[in-house]
């Protein structure tokens, strides 16, 4: 848990500007595993349709996918998905979209049919510092 805090912290940084006046931004994880037979291959897939709905919709956001390089290894296929959006209201609209309306159904299915997710958490993440090059 403090390894997916500090992930989630450190990566941010780039949406959830250091100017030190921004409020925290929202953020949304996904834990999960691969279905068998599928490869992180259909993870990025369904990613960039999300990217390509987003985009088509004019919200600011961002995505992530974290796979482990150390630690618990047991479960090659295990990543983390997340989302961050610019402020509340762009995540409001994403997931009243995506989801309420149902204009992400098919994505929503692929990504069902590539993972199996333990976990789905949100979060409000806000830089302390920001070292690195932009």
């Amino acid at each position: 848990m403090k390894t997916l805090i500090f992930l989630t912290s450190l990566l941010v940084c780039s949406v959830v500007l250091a100017d030190d006046h921004r409020a925290p931004g929202p953020v949304e994880t996904w834990q999960c595993s691969l279905n068998e037979g599928k490869t992180m291959a259909d993870i990025r897939s369904v990613s960039k349709a999300v990217g390509e709905w987003s985009q088509s919709k004019g919200l600011n956001d961002a995505q992530w996918i974290f796979t482990p390089f150390s630690g618990d290894m047991t479960d090659s296929g295990r990543f983390i998905l997340m989302t961050a959006w610019s402020d509340f209201d762009g995540m409001g609209k994403a997931l009243q979209g995506f989801f309420g309306e149902g204009e992400g159904e098919a994505i929503f299915a692929a990504f069902n049919a590539a993972a199996t997710c333990t976990t789905r958490n949100f979060w409000t993440v806000e830089t302390v510092f920001d070292n690195l090059p932009n």
